[in-house]
This record gives C-alpha cells, sequence and structure tokens, in this order.
C-alpha cells in the first residue's frame, strides 16, 4: 500500500544500496549513521541492472557494520540476493550472532548451504534453537527478493519472490550487540571460512512487521461527471489524471498517466510497471476539472483518498 520511501520514513531503520563506486557502505536514510566497512568485497551490477550490489567471489570478503542494526525484537529485514549453493559447513552470510561459538547474546545468522538458505536463531552458547526456516530453490544464481519479519507475537515470516513461503514461532529472547555482519563468517567473531559465493542488495532494515502486500501501491480511481469538478480532501495529497484515450484500459491492462499538477518536468508515468514517482498536490480545494479520471494512492483507510464533489 506505499512505495518504499514511504515506508521508510514511517518505519526504517536502515537501508543500503551498496551503490557506492567502491569502499565502505552507507546507510542511505543517514539516521544514525551506520557504516559497513568492507574487506575484499566488490561492486557488481545491481539486480534491477542499475546501481551496484555488493558480492562475494567464494574468497575471504566481508562487510562488518558499526551497529547490530536489526532491531531486536520487531523487525522487518528485505533483501535481494543471487547465490550459488556452498559446499562447506555453511555460509553465515548475513546476521549477528555465530553458531558454534560462544556468543556475549542471542541472535540471528542466515547461511547458504548445498541447496537452501536458512534463517535460524543462536543461543549465547552458538547452539541453534529449534526456530529455523530452510528456504529451498532459491540458490540458482538468479536474483531473488527476501523478506524475514518477526512481530510482537515472536512470529518469524519468510517470504519469497512476494510468497509467503513459511513461518515458525521465535524461542529466543534477541539481546544482541554485536555488529551487523555481511558475506562471510569472518565479520561473525573473526570466524575464518564460510564465505558467500554470491551477491546482495538493496538491504532494507523496518522496526515493523511487514510483508510484500505493503510495498505495493494501490490506487483509488474516480471519475468526474460532466457538470461537476473534483475538489481534493484536506487529508488527500497526490493524485495523478489519466489521459482520455482508452480510460478503460488502466484498469485492466494498465496505462499512461501524466501529473495535474504544476509538475510538468515528470515524465509520464506507466502504470505496468513498478513506480515511486509521485508529486504533491497543495491542499486549497483547487478544482481537478471536469469529465476527466483521476487516481490517488489509498491505504486501508480510505479517508486518506477522499473526494469531494464541487458544483
Amino acid at each position: 500500500m506505499a512505495t518504499t520511501e514511504q515506508l521508510m520514513i514511517q518505519y526504517g531503520v536502515a537501508w543500503f544500496g551498496f551503490d557506492e563506486a567502491s569502499g565502505n557502505v552507507f546507510d542511505k536514510l543517514g539516521l544514525n549513521y551506520y557504516v559497513g566497512t568492507v574487506t575484499g568485497a566488490t561492486r557488481t551490477q545491481g539486480w534491477n541492472g542499475e546501481g551496484s550490489a555488493i558480492q562475494s567471489n567464494g574468497t575471504n570478503q566481508y562487510v562488518v557494520f558499526n551497529s547490530p542494526v536489526v532491531p531486536n525484537d520487531v523487525f522487518t529485514i528485505k533483501f535481494k540476493i543471487k547465490a550459488l549453493p556452498n559446499t562447506s559447513a555453511g555460509s553465515y552470510f548475513l546476521g549477528n550472532v555465530h553458531m558454534g561459538t560462544t556468543n556475549a547474546n542471542n541472535g540471528f545468522t542466515l547461511l547458504t548451504a548445498s541447496d537452501y538458505i536458512r534463517y535460524i536463531e543462536v543461543a549465547t552458547n552458538g547452539s541453534m534453537t529449534n526456530c529455523y526456516i530452510d528456504i529451498y530453490g532459491v540458490l540458482d544464481n538468479k536474483w531473488h527478493d527476501i523478506i524475514i519479519s518477526k512481530n510482537s507475537n515472536k512470529l518469524v515470516s519468510i517470504y519469497v519472490d512476494k510468497k509467503l513461503y513459511g513461518t515458525v514461532l521465535s524461542t529466543t529472547n534477541f539481546n544482541a550487540t554485536n555488529p551487523l555482519g555481511l558475506l562471510n563468517a569472518t565479520s561473525f567473531y573473526g570466524q575464518a571460512g564460510r564465505w558467500l559465493n554470491g551477491q546482495l542488495d538493496d538491504l532494507q532494515i523496518y522496526n515493523k512487521a511487514l510483508s510484500p502486500s505493503d510495498f505495493e501501491q494501490k490506487r483509488l480511481v474516480v471519475k468526474t461527471t460532466d457538470n461537476k469538478n473534483l475538489v481534493l480532501s484536506p487529508t488527500s495529497a497526490r493524485v495523478k489524471e489519466i489521459p482520455n484515450t482508452a480510460e478503460y484500459m488502466m484498469l485492466a491492462q494498465g496505462g499512461v498517466v501524466r501529473e495535474i499538477d504544476s509538475a510538468v518536468d515528470r515524465p509520464p508515468i506507466d502504470f505496468t510497471k513498478p513506480t515511486t514517482e509521485y508529486e504533491l498536490v497543495t491542499n486549497n480545494r483547487t478544482p481537478l476539472g471536469k469529465g476527466g479520471m483521476f487516481t490517488i494512492p489509498i491505504g486501508t483507510d480510505f479517508k486518506t483518498a477522499m473526494i469531494e464533489d464541487n458544483y
């Protein structure tokens, strides 16, 4: 029901795009000055052909952040991964504790194995708890979108490519203070080996349990009558007009919309493709015109998209 930018404003903790030309990794939000120190890892083309991703080529390459980053109670971790199977005991590629090593605190880790990715919670003695999920079918050297969320009821949900993969009830009270590590077990207590053979991109951290539907932008479509204008409610912030040509096709197949406010420098927006483009519209009750069709982003509360007739 929202764009990534909107969700970040509301619930964002950190957002790492890995789009720096080289060197260390910086948080795009800049709220808490999170920085990831890069050792050996390099940049490659991003998941969507734009920007960059961070990669390990199967050698001792890793990233260590200056903070745990991931909240201990309620959180969402969203990232893109493109990786091959790991033939060793497992590659710990994202987390704040390490299995098999005495840890100061309880936490979690993600690892790649021979044919799956595992989310697992780890106790202070380095042993795995009974809270884990194995994700099969993703170590195929293709990009996959992964969401891991934990809600206030301690339910951990895993989503793969926008579909629910599985759930498990957490049995661990996180209290990790270790810095977040990426790509390699070396970033977890200096353990050598067990490195990711692949790439990570678009790592997003939230302090709320989210699902794929939260990232989908929904719109209400309203059409004026010939003798009426439309006026935005003071609670509505954005609006776009659909060209009169092939109006009925917009809902069925997607179409091109254009801005109706003063922002003339924006290109047309294609509804058939994901977009985060929008423009603010002033709430001065200026009529939007008659005989046109308009779309307004909405949430679950229709009050955010209220339209008033102007006779």
